[in-house]
C-alpha cells in the first residue's frame, strides 16, 4: 500500500522555542534547522536580518554557510532585500551603475528586527511557529512591518522535510520601493550552500541542468544536490507575484529573483504575500519525483491561511 507522502507523526518533530535567541526544529533527536533572531551582534553594513543557519538534512549533512568570509552578510537561509527606498536590507556594498562596480556607502544598512513569536503548533502532520519583525531603514525608522509563518512537515516518501515558509510585507510609513539595483538583481529568499553540500548540482522544472544555464530563467523549481549528497529543492507558488519567479544560481547558492525585471512599487495601502516551499532531503529525487511533491506543496500550502 502506498503511504501518503507526508503522512505524519509528530513525535517525530518538534521545536523548541526561546524567545530571545530564535528556534530550533527536530526530527526526533536530529536537528534539522536553528532560526537565529538574535542579530544585535552583527555590524550593521550587513543588514542584520533573521535567518536559518546551521540547516542539515534528516540524516545530519550540513547544508547551509554563515558570514564566509567572501560575503560576511550571507547567513544560511534568509530574506534579503537589496535595498527599500534608500535603505540596503541585504548587506555589503552598494552597486552604483553610473560607476559600474560597488563601493561602500556609509550608514545606510537597515536592519530586520524580530519584534515576537506569536504561536508555536502542533498540527496534523508535523509544527508551524508564527513570527512579526519590523523592517528599520538606515535611520532607524520603522518601514515595514512583516508576519512571516513556518511549517515544518513530515515527507516520508523521500526521507526528508517539507518547509513551507510565507511572507506577508506591509508598509507602515508611506509607499515603499523595493528594488535590485546590483548587477545580478537578486533579492527575496535565498540559500547559501557551504562545505561539504556546495558545489551543488542544480536541476530545474523544466529540464534545465547546471547553475550557469538556470540562472536568471522562470521555473515553477529549483533543485540542488549536494556534492557529499542530500538535496534541496525551493519551489514558487502559483499565487506568488510575478510566477514563475526568476532565480538566481551559482555553484553555492539558491534563491529566487522576483525583482530581476524591475522593482516592486508598494503603496502605503498594500500588502506582499509571498509563499514559498522549501523541500530539505537525504535523497537526490528526479524530476518527476519532485514534481509530485511539488504538487503535494501547492496543496499543503492552499489548505493553510498562514497569515
Amino acid at each position: 500500500m502506498t503511504r501518503d507522502p507526508f503522512e505524519g507523526n509528530l513525535s517525530h518533530l518538534r521545536l523548541e522555542v526561546n524567545e530571545g535567541i530564535g528556534f530550533e526544529v527536530y526530527a526526533e533527536r536530529q536537528l534539522l534547522g536553528r532560526y537565529n533572531t538574535a542579530t544585535g551582534q552583527l555590524p550593521r553594513d550587513e543588514s542584520p536580518k533573521p535567518c536559518f543557519h546551521p540547516v542539515y538534512t534528516p540524516s545530519g549533512g550540513l547544508i547551509s554557510e554563515y558570514r564566509p568570509d567572501d560575503h560576511t552578510w550571507h547567513t544560511g537561509l534568509y530574506f534579503g532585500w537589496v535595498h527599500v527606498n534608500d535603505t540596503n536590507f541585504w548587506g555589503g556594498f552598494w552597486y552604483l551603475p553610473e560607476q559600474g562596480k560597488y563601493v561602500p556607502v556609509p550608514d545606510s544598512h537597515g536592519i530586520q528586527r524580530h519584534d515576537a513569536f506569536t504561536s508555536v503548533l502542533n498540527i496534523e502532520n508535523g509544527v508551524a511557529i508564527e513570527e512579526t519583525l519590523t523592517w528599520l531603514d538606515r535611520r532607524d525608522h520603522p518601514v515595514i512591518r512583516e508576519k512571516r509563518r513556518f511549517d515544518f512537515l513530515e515527507t516520508a516518501a523521500a526521507r526528508g522535510c517539507l518547509w513551507l515558509i510565507d511572507s506577508v510585507m506591509t508598509p507602515i510609513a508611506g509607499a515603499v520601493t523595493l528594488g535590485a539595483s546590483r548587477a545580478a538583481r537578486y533579492s527575496g529568499m535565498v540559500l547559501r550552500m557551504g562545505p561539504p553540500f556546495a558545489d551543488a548540482f542544480h536541476t530545474s522544472g523544466s529540464g534545465r541542468s547546471g547553475h550557469e544555464s538556470i540562472m536568471k530563467t522562470r521555473d515553477r523549481w529549483v533543485a540542488a544536490a549536494g556534492a557529499s549528497g542530500g538535496m534541496v529543492v525551493m519551489m514558487d507558488h502559483p499565487r506568488n507575484l510575478r510566477h514563475p519567479v526568476h532565480w538566481f544560481t551559482r555553484r553555492n547558492l539558491l534563491g529566487t529573483g522576483p525583482l530581476m525585471e524591475e522593482d516592486l512599487f508598494l503603496d502605503a495601502s498594500d500588502r506582499l504575500h509571498l509563499r514559498y516551499g522549501f523541500l530539505v532531503l537525504d535523497d537526490v529525487l528526479d524530476q518527476r519525483e519532485i514534481e509530485g511533491l511539488y504538487r503535494t506543496y501547492l496543496a499543503e500550502s492552499d489548505g493553510r491561511s498562514p497569515t
